[in-house]
């Protein structure tokens, strides 16, 4: 039975058919904006999670061109109480790999040596994606930050 990030076997998809490469060819002039877009995202986020503890924001290179933040992600230790709340608010977030790589089926070979990874371990037990697309306005942003913020009593 397949299962989403559960992953048995190690797989790589280097394929781009005609239709996506004619999408691409519509959606690639509008990249510098798209990319511009989630970068002033990502800053107002770190503004409006600023001092809401216990939350950890994705701390970005110093060079702020270098990340385009395709997924903004969290870290809480209450993430799975956050995601059900922010879902009771209509508030969308997401867990991408859930699962350590040391812990899939497709990489046994990594947990059989001996590595544990206790710090990639309680990190994935934590993380939680927010909505982060080019077209997220500042007025979202800052509904999700109070949620959060109400979610922590902050």
């Amino acid at each position: 039975e397949l299962k989403k990030y559960h992953h048995v076997e190690k797989g790589v998809n280097a394929r781009l058919d005609t239709l996506q490469a004619a999408i691409l060819g519509v959606k690639l002039p509008r990249l510098g904006w798209a990319n511009d877009n989630r970068r002033r995202a990502a800053r107002a986020y770190e503004k409006g999670l600023a001092g809401i503890a216990p939350i950890v924001v994705p701390k970005g290179p110093a060079d702020e061109l270098a990340h385009i933040y395709h997924l903004f992600v969290i870290r809480t230790p209450k993430r799975d109480a956050l995601q059900h709340f922010l879902h009771e608010q209509g508030i969308q977030s997401g867990i991408h790999y859930p699962i350590p790589i040391h812990r899939q089926p497709a990489y046994a070979e990594l947990a059989s040596s001996g590595s544990r990874l206790p710090v990639t371990t309680a990190i994935a037990d934590e993380i939680l994606s927010l909505p982060m697309f080019p077209e997220l306005t500042d007025g979202q942003i800052a509904r999700v930050c109070g949620a959060i913020a109400e979610f922590h009593g902050a």
